[in-house]
């Protein structure tokens, strides 16, 4: 039997433990995705706090690991320094200041990625399904998919369990 290596990224751990915790109450997600995809997997939950999931019913049979830097990359730490992130709330009050919050280093998908990116060596160097839990994951699902990290990448458990599905 084949084995299918999974990446669960989660980058707003609040949002994500609620939601998983409520969707995968009786079973785990890996043991969810070994069922629609008909193979065994091996199942990694990245994300920047690994105690929020470790006793979860979601999490059982998976691997964390923790993206926490210490310390944080230069990048953020100057951003912090500089009260970059204090301007956010304000500049989302426009389309202008939203579209420089999108683009700007301070945006979660960025940081996200930053952090993902620190942190290669703990994690396996291919995946075959890499899931982003929240907006926020979704930048490093596109880019581990991009430099051909990544077989195929979805937004939401729920999508990725029924592309499995349909194509067994």
């Amino acid at each position: 039997m084949t084995t299918l290596n999974a990446l669960l990224l989660v980058a707003n751990d609040a949002e994500a433990v609620e939601r998983l915790e409520s969707q995968f109450a009786t079973a785990g997600l890996a043991e969810v995705i070994a069922a629609a995809a008909e193979c065994d997997v091996v199942l990694t939950i990245a994300t920047l706090d690994p105690v929020k999931h470790a006793e979860k019913t979601y999490a059982r049979n998976a691997i964390i690991h923790s993206l926490l830097a210490n310390p944080a990359p230069l990048v953020d730490r100057l951003l912090l320094a500089v009260g970059a992130q204090k301007l956010r709330p304000t500049l989302a009050k426009s389309p202008v200041g939203r579209l420089i919050n999108s683009l700007s280093a301070t945006d979660p998908s960025r940081t996200f990625a930053r952090a993902y990116s620190r942190k290669p060596a703990k994690l396996a160097g291919h995946f075959d399904l890499v899931i982003a839990s929240d907006t926020a994951a979704i930048r490093t699902a596109w880019l581990l998919n991009r430099r051909h990290r990544a077989t195929a990448a979805f937004f939401g458990e729920a999508a990725a369990i029924a592309t499995l599905r349909e194509s067994n």
